[in-house]
This record gives structure tokens, sequence and C-alpha cells, in this order.
């Protein structure tokens, strides 16, 4: 039997659209841009999506380092568009990360930086992560429970080393070795905000035309109606003015 270490209490640290299922598990699902539910996953530590190419890998990585027993990580669900977090998280653990740039090397999304987890933390991740499978696009319960139970049979055990926690706010140490840094703003309140804002520049957008239109259309029709008053007035006075010629 594989051998397996205590999971660190309060476990997973960084929270997130995360469902905690087997924390002594060796398997990890990312749904990218999907939603699982734990309910129909057997023998899964954590599963959750990853909307984004930056913050969305910096806090599953987080959650991952500090807890050794997860070493095979499942990408999966619909590829997240623009962002391209699967295809971003494949080569993280394939590439790495550009130690001056800090971006993942090898993507095309649009701003794969990882940026508030130091370099050891991302080595930690892809030398924990013995296997990452891409099922990207997958999305039937079938195929993934089939893989994670193969993945289960291949268990290499915990990685030897003690959780790398990472607290935001820098909270005391728990176990292990701790990183100490506060990370970006999650992804979905910052999307929530953008929604909003676009939701209300598209709606004063509408009300400038809107407005615009209206006057325009009153514009011209105050001078049609000039113009027909003076023809009026002119037709009406006209056999006085013959007459009087």
């Amino acid at each position: 039997m594989a051998e397996k270490k205590p999971v660190p209490e309060g476990w997973p640290f960084i929270t997130g659209d995360y469902e905690v299922g087997d924390p002594q598990s060796c398997v990890v699902i990312s749904s990218n841009g999907s939603y699982f539910h734990m309910e129909h996953l057997k023998g899964v530590a954590m599963q959750g999506p990853d909307k984004t190419e930056n913050i969305g890998l910096e806090k599953i990585m987080a959650n991952i380092i500090s807890n050794p027993n997860i070493r095979f990580m499942i990408s999966a669900g619909a590829e997240v568009p623009g962002h391209l977090s699967s295809e971003s998280l494949l080569a993280l653990h394939k590439n790495g990360v550009d130690p001056g740039s800090k971006k993942v090397i090898g993507t095309r999304g649009a701003i794969p930086f990882i940026e508030n987890l130091p370099a050891a933390a991302v080595e930690r991740f892809r030398k924990q992560i013995v296997e990452m499978i891409d099922m990207t696009g997958v999305e039937d319960y079938g195929q993934l429970n089939a893989k994670v139970k193969e993945l289960q049979g291949k268990d290499p055990g915990a990685y030897p080393e003690d959780p790398l926690i990472i607290r935001i706010g820098g909270a005391e140490e728990v176990a292990g070795a701790v990183l100490a840094m506060p990370l970006g703003m999650p992804a979905s309140p910052a999307m929530g905000i953008v929604d909003r804002a676009a939701q209300q520049i598209t709606y004063k957008a509408t009300l400038i035309a809107r407005d615009q239109k209206l006057t325009s259309g009153l514009s011209r029709n105050g001078l049609l109606g000039l113009i027909a008053g003076l023809v009026s007035a002119f037709i009406f006075l006209l056999p006085l003015i013959l007459g009087v010629i």
C-alpha cells in the first residue's frame, strides 16, 4: 500500500470553487471552464475549476503543494476561451515559468504570468505531480472515474517533503514550510466586477444613442413643422395678397 502523510488541518487553505473528496487520494482534477460535482467522482482528493491562466493556476497549485499525498493531476472540462487555462496548466507543468518575466513557457494564454508564487513553489508543484493527464474537453464522469482508478493503481505514495503551505495575509506557520504572501484578487469576483462594468457601459451607451436619436428626430421634426407652417401661412395669405395687388 502506498505510504500516506497526514493532511494538514484546514486543507485546502486557498479558497475557491473547490470540492474536497478524499484528502489522502493521489489524484486532483482541474475542471477548467466546467463545473463537476464530487458526488459523481470517486477517489479524488479535490476538484474545481481554473478559470484563468494566472490566479486560477496559482490557487490550485498552492492547494496541491500543501498536500503531499497528491501526485497526479487531471486537466479536464471545457477550455476557457482566451485564457486557455488548461493549455497553460499543461505547459506550466511541462516547461515551467520564465524566471525573468514569470510567464508560463509555451502557452498562448492571454496573461499567463505566475506572480504570486515564488519559483520554489512552482518547482515543488512540478516535482510533486509526477504525471499531468490531458483530458481537455472531457466532461464524462465515466471516463474521468476510469482514469482516476487507473492512476490510483500507480500511486507512488506521498511526496517525501513536508507540506508547503501558502496562506493569504501571512498567517502563522501551520505545518512544514510556510510562504506568507498576499495572493491577488480571486478570479471570480474580478470577472464579476468586469462584467458589471461592461453592462453599465453598454446601458449608458444605449441611453446616449437613444437620446441623440431622439434629439436628432425632434430637431428634424421641428424644422419640418416650421417649413410646413410657413407654407400653410403663405397659401392662406395668398388670396389676400393677390386681392391687394
